[in-house]
């Protein structure tokens, strides 16, 4: 692509310095991912500031920076063109390099606290199952097919967002799910995308490190809603007490689901059987029984926004429905470890209060007569509100709890667990094992027959970070391996 053409499309453009007229070959905010022919577009995070690393870019081999410091020096003969704001104008910029991808596809945002994966994994599998080719992007990476990306972020950064939108449009998508984070709404990550289909899973405490307070935790989730068009439709959760924070500030079309009698999508009643779960829904099409593989309230929440996004964006009803039977399992979500144990270990990612509460209650639902075991720990440089609040839901769920080490981050792991210990004072049935490992197989070695082990916090996530390295750890690898030393392998 020419220099000139993209920059005669961007926005905001205050000054431009050098010869436009040549090609580029890439474009990176990363200095340490510059090619030769590279644009660099200087973008202020939240730990470093991308202006501090333009040499660095210029001497990897990009050709020309994009910043929005006026003050900033640049060496003679790189092309500079300064901008109002570089992170307003990455995402245009991104859309444009990569051919405007996003105009190729459905695309259905997902938000909220909690649920957001599962939601997104239902998503995709009935729009696929409904002939709509879907990829999908969030917490355990970016997949279609044989497209797999892992990602760092829960959204990835506008210019790998669009990158991975061309990757998916290129193997014939025709949809996109994606999980959209509050972080990376704040941080117009995903600017420049027209939601077909929006969700509101829920809002509970999270994430007040970064927002401050829970009001512009909730102001960051409006923005996606805010951003729909009259043409979109917003999907919300109305039972939630934010929702109609959200609804208020959406010129959408509104759709409802859940439990309330005000939802266009209610659930009425749900029955076990032995196919797993038959939902009876109130519904925009009339009264529906539908089979799903799925237990749990949350779940059935997950599968009701999952099948409304898929209803409202016209898929074929009976291949939706026959699709509910087929639902797949999201890794570290309420996952099942298979084994041939005499106790049973799920491994889950619930990392606030309303998740590790919901979890463990549904799992105490489940296995009435069992005794519950709960290993989990809470992350470091995150919301420290939330730690003695998921002490004292632990401790009161279940009959032995665990706390432990998450991912300390920059944070003292024996801090962060005193933190958490402070919910269990009045409590005697918690122990403190700092190293996770340890802990994990602590529960494992104590479990006896008919036991259930919940591991949480980590679920999916093949690693641990601490002091800004990602160390190779996961729990399902720690259980797995214990498993096989005794025999119990399936």
């Amino acid at each position: 692509m020419k220099l000139n053409k993209l920059v005669a499309e961007i926005s905001n453009v205050r000054e431009t310095k050098g010869d436009l007229n040549l090609e580029i070959s890439g474009i990176s905010y990363d200095s340490r991912q510059v090619l030769n022919g590279h644009v660099f577009i200087a973008v202020r995070g939240l730990v470093s500031d991308g202006h501090k690393y333009i040499e660095a870019a210029v001497q990897a081999g990009a050709v020309a920076i994009i910043y929005d410091r006026p003050q900033t020096q640049v060496s003679p003969g790189t092309i500079a063109i300064l901008v109002e704001d570089s992170r307003l104008v990455l995402p245009e910029i991104a859309s444009i390099f990569y051919g405007h991808p996003e105009e190729n596809l459905k695309l259905v945002g997902i938000t909220g606290t909690n649920g957001k994966t599962t939601t997104n994994y239902f998503v995709q599998h009935l729009l696929t199952d409904a002939m709509l080719k879907t990829g999908r992007v969030g917490t355990t990476g970016a997949a279609m097919g044989k497209v797999n990306v892992d990602l760092m972020h829960t959204t990835p950064e506008s210019a790998d967002l669009y990158e991975i939108l061309a990757e998916f449009v290129a193997h014939g998508a025709n949809a996109v799910t994606l999980e959209v984070s509050s972080h990376a709404l704040a941080q117009n990550r995903v600017d420049g995308l027209n939601f077909d289909v929006a969700v509101y899973t829920n809002l509970t405490q999270d994430h007040l490190d970064y927002h401050g307070s829970f009001e512009e935790y909730l102001a960051a989730k409006q923005t996606l809603f805010k951003g729909l068009s009259k043409d979109s439709v917003a999907i919300v959760n109305t039972d939630d007490p934010f929702a109609e924070r959200i609804i208020e500030v959406c010129v959408a079309k509104i759709v409802r689901y859940g439990y309330n009698a005000q939802a266009e999508y209610r659930i009425l009643d749900h029955s076990v059987n032995r196919q797993g779960v038959e939902l009876s829904l109130e519904t925009p099409t009339g009264l529906r029984k539908i089979q799903v593989n799925t237990v749990g309230k949350f779940n059935y929440y997950n599968f009701l926004a999952a099948y409304a996004a898929a209803v409202e964006l016209e898929c074929d009803l009976a291949k939706v429905e026959k699709s509910a039977q087929t639902l797949p399992a999201v890794p570290g979500r309420l996952e099942k470890l298979i084994n041939e144990a005499p106790f049973t270990v799920f491994v889950d990612y619930a990392h606030t209060p309303d998740a590790m509460e919901t979890v463990l209650q549904t799992l105490a639902e489940t296995y009435t007569n069992n005794r519950l075991i709960t290993v989990f720990g809470c992350g470091g440089d995150r919301d420290k509100g939330k730690r003695p609040l998921m002490g004292e839901i632990a401790t009161r769920l279940s009959a032995q709890t665990i706390i432990t080490d998450d991912n300390p981050r920059m944070e003292s792991p024996s801090s962060i667990i005193k933190a958490i210990a402070r919910g269990c004072e009045t409590r005697d049935n918690y122990k403190i094992i700092e190293d996770r490992s340890s802990a994990v197989l602590s529960a494992l070695q104590d479990a006896k027959q008919g036991d259930v082990i919940a591991i949480l916090g980590k679920g999916h996530e093949p690693y641990q970070e601490i002091k800004g390295q990602r160390k190779p750890y996961s729990d399902m690898n720690i259980v797995n391996q214990f498993m096989e030393q005794h025999g119990y392998s399936a």
